[in-house]
Parts: structure tokens; sequence; C-alpha cells
């Protein structure tokens, strides 16, 4: 077998320990899938492999650096995952400098994104990889939805006074009769 290609499978779970057995293997696609973890570490053990697609997945955290012990690799697309870190260098990945095989990582830096990273690592990254600072794009999100949220319901509840008559008369009919109400109750006090 030279080539195994899962994509658009609906895979989920972690990339399974034992695929790394096949160390005689050229070309691996897991793309389009609902992988999650890591990248495996020892994935320099598949010493013959060519083409590598772990794109379109949920993979955080590093890129194992024995990545860059497959001397055969020509192609390799790990875009659209949650990858953090420094992109690893040297060997075979020296050729692969094209940016969009990295593209939608938020949390990785490196030479081939032109992107420098602080002290060798990402920056500030939470137990699951991503930067902190997403952690704060969520909550300004957050933020703006409760304001939509709040404009829009106080706009739905004042167009159907505005527009329908009859809702506007039940309201204000309803207003002045607890008004009327309120004002016998004081009456006796």
């Amino acid at each position: 077998m030279t080539g195994i290609d899962l994509s658009s499978n609906s895979l989920s779970g972690e990339i399974p320990a034992e695929l790394l057995n096949l160390q005689d293997i050229q070309f691996l696609n897991l793309s389009r899938n609902n992988l999650y973890g890591g990248i495996p570490n020892n994935i320099g053990n598949m010493t013959n492999m060519e083409s590598l697609d772990f794109s379109w997945n949920e993979l955080l955290g590093p890129i194992p650096s024995s990545i860059s012990d497959l001397m055969y690799l020509s192609s390799l697309n790990l875009s659209n995952n949650l990858l953090s870190g420094e992109i690893p260098d040297g060997n075979q990945l020296q050729t692969l400098n094209d940016p969009s095989i990295y593209s939608n990582n938020q949390g990785l830096c490196g030479h081939a994104l032109s992107i420098a990273c602080t002290n060798g690592s990402s920056g500030t990254t939470t137990p699951y990889g991503v930067k902190e600072h997403h952690h704060e794009l969520d909550v300004v999100w957050l933020y703006y939805s409760v304001v939509a949220g709040i404009v829009f319901g106080f706009w739905l509840w004042f167009g159907t006074l505005v527009f329908w008559k009859h809702w506007r008369f039940a309201f204000f009919h309803y207003i002045d009769a607890v008004q009327k109400k309120v004002m016998r109750k004081m009456k006796h006090i």
C-alpha cells in the first residue's frame, strides 16, 4: 500500500498512533474530518512520506519537530486547524515555504509565515494550545451579541406597539387600568 485517503469521512477522535507504524506509506490524507488532539510526536517515523494532508480538522498544539525528519515530503497541508507554537524548520521543510500550508492556525509563528515567535514560542497559550487573545475576542463577541439581542428585543417590542394599532391600544388600556387601580389604593391609605 502506498497511500491512504480518508478525507471527508466525518472521522473523529485523535490521529491513531497505529497509523504511524505504516512506515512505507507515501501518501496520507486525513483532511476534512473532525480529528482533534495533537499531531503525534513520532510522525517523523513515516520515513517514506511524500504527501501529508491534515487540513480542515481540529488539531491543536505544536507541530512536532520530528516532521522535519520526513526527507521525501514534497506536499504538506496543515491549514485550518488550531495549531500553535513555532513551525519547525530544517531538512525538507525548508523547501515547503508556501504560507498557505499553515494558514488559519492563529497560534502558529515562524519563518514560513513571516511571524516572529516570542522567545521561541507563540506567546501565552491556553491548555488547548489556542492563544490567550482568542479568549478576549470571544468575550468581546459575547458583549456585542448581548447588546445586539437587547436592542433587537427592545425594537421588536417597541415596533409592535408602533406599527400594530390594536396592540398599542391594548397596551395603553392596560397601563391606564393599572394606574387607576394604584390611585384607588392610594386614596384608601
